[in-house]
C-alpha cells in the first residue's frame, strides 16, 4: 500500500475520531503552546480552545498531504500569535513595591529561563520546527511533512534557528555549547 494512501487513511482516522486526536496530541499542543507562552496554565487553557477550533471545523478538513497534527500546530500557532498579539496592547500591571520575594535562583535555572526567552525570540515556524524536532522527537520527514517544507528545509531552519539562539545567549552572557 502506497505511504500517501496510508497518511490519507490515517488523517480520516483522526478526522473522525477526536477522542483519539486530543487523547494522541492534546500535551504535544500544550508543551508547544507553553514555550510560547511563558506559561502551563496559559498554555493548556489555550490548547483546549484548540482543540474546541478543531471539534468545530476538522469534520471539514480536506486531505493536502498533511496530517491533521499539521493544521492542529497551526491553529496553536495563531492562536499563540494573537494571545501573544493581545498582551502587547494591554498595559503592563503595576508591580506592587515590596512584594518581590528574592530567590535564590541557581545558574542553571537561570541559564533555562534565558533559553526560554531566547526560543521565543525565533520566528513562530523557526519554533515549530525545533519544537517539533528537539521536544517531540519527529523526524525531519515528519517535520517536512507537517510543515510542508522539504526535509533539507527543515533541516536549514533548525541549523538557522540554533544559530540566533546562540546569538540571543550570547547577549544574555551565556555561552551555548555545541
Amino acid at each position: 500500500m502506497p505511504e500517501e494512501f496510508r497518511d490519507e487513511q490515517r488523517f480520516r482516522r483522526e478526522q473522525a475520531d477526536l477522542e483519539l486526536l486530543f487523547r494522541a496530541h492534546y500535551a504535544e499542543i500544550v508543551r508547544y503552546l507553553a514555550v510560547r507562552l511563558g506559561s502551563r496554565e496559559e498554555a493548556s487553557d489555550l490548547a483546549s480552545e484548540v482543540f474546541v477550533e478543531a471539534l468545530r471545523r476538522v469534520p471539514t478538513l480536506r486531505w493536502r498531504g498533511k496530517p491533521v497534527l499539521a493544521w492542529l500546530y497551526r491553529v496553536a500557532s495563531n492562536m499563540a500569535a494573537d494571545e501573544l498579539s493581545r498582551r502587547g496592547r494591554e498595559a503592563p500591571a503595576a508591580e506592587v513595591e515590596g512584594t518581590a520575594v528574592p530567590i535564590d535562583l541557581s545558574e542553571q535555572v537561570a541559564d533555562r529561563e534565558a533559553l526560554v526567552r531566547a526560543l521565543r525570540t525565533l520566528p513562530p515556524d523557526y519554533q515549530l520546527v525545533v519544537h517539533l524536532r528537539l521536544v517531540e522527537g519527529y523526524s525531519f520527514a515528519e517535520v517536512a511533512r507537517m510543515t510542508g517544507r522539504s526535509v533539507g528545509a527543515c533541516q536549514m531552519v533548525l541549523l538557522r534557528a540554533g544559530r540566533l539562539l546562540r546569538a540571543t545567549l550570547r547577549q544574555e552572557g551565556i555561552r551555548a555549547t555545541a
